[in-house]
């Protein structure tokens, strides 16, 4: 993510465990004897006691939170996922989110965005019931160069044996001199030129392309002869 996110790297993690938290492993637990007596507690209302995917799948099939043409963006910001706290962080988090169209996935067919929603639609729709879901980031720059990554797989040894639906987004270390990006924060003192990126490490998406350098001027003046 570069300067998109430059200085709040920090608070990231917030964002994402905030959703590994909502769609993590449920953990049911014997209702409590209040729960029997209201009638009122059913669906979504029950399903929230035991948390975790299995309440996010009782909203989805009540609500229809995620759906073909529906944002990814918009559809976490239902469900709180967009933050609360740090403002400046969130916004950036909000700026990123609303790239994932823009982007390139690991199924050629599909933007980044279609194929997290997509993915998690399929998932839902699962006959053995839906997998909990884990989001991380990986490097964009040289793991899956630029790409949004869905797959699944266990992504956490401490957990043996639990699959997780994965989502992996493209992030890049922040932009300075001697970063691959060769860019710098507003602001910041001019440094000698970065050596330029190697080929196999192409920018994240977030970030454009650097312009190609100026081509060097022709001289329009005729060549003389040496005389003699």
């Amino acid at each position: 993510m570069g300067l998109l996110i430059d200085p709040h790297e920090i608070y990231f993690n917030h964002f994402i465990n905030g959703f590994n938290q909502r769609f993590g492993p449920a953990h049911p637990a014997p209702e409590p004897a209040w729960v029997a007596n209201a009638a009122a507690v059913a669906g979504p209302a029950r399903a929230a006691l035991a948390g975790g995917i299995a309440e996010i799948a009782a909203l989805q099939r009540e609500f229809g939170i995620f759906r073909p043409g529906r944002s990814f963006l918009q559809s976490v910001a239902l469900l709180g996922l967009t933050g609360a706290l740090h403002g400046a962080a969130k916004e950036r988090w909000l700026e990123y989110l609303a790239k994932l169209p823009r982007m390139q996935s690991n199924n050629p067919r599909e933007t980044g965005e279609e194929r997290i929603v997509n993915a998690l639609v399929a998932n839902f729709d699962r006959k053995d019931g839906p997998l909990p879901c884990y989001m991380q980031a990986h490097d964009g720059r040289t793991l899956e160069p630029g790409l949004v990554v869905v797959s699944e797989g266990t992504p956490l040894f401490y957990l043996e044996g639990q699959r997780f639906l994965t989502i992996c987004l493209p992030m890049r270390p922040s932009g300075g001199p001697g970063v691959a990006t060769g860019l710098r924060p507003a602001g910041s003192p001019a440094a000698a030129a970065p050596a330029p990126a190697a080929p196999d490490a192409p920018a994240a998406p977030d970030t454009p392309p650097d312009a190609p350098p100026p081509a060097a001027p022709r001289s329009r003046g005729r060549s003389r002869k040496p005389k003699g």
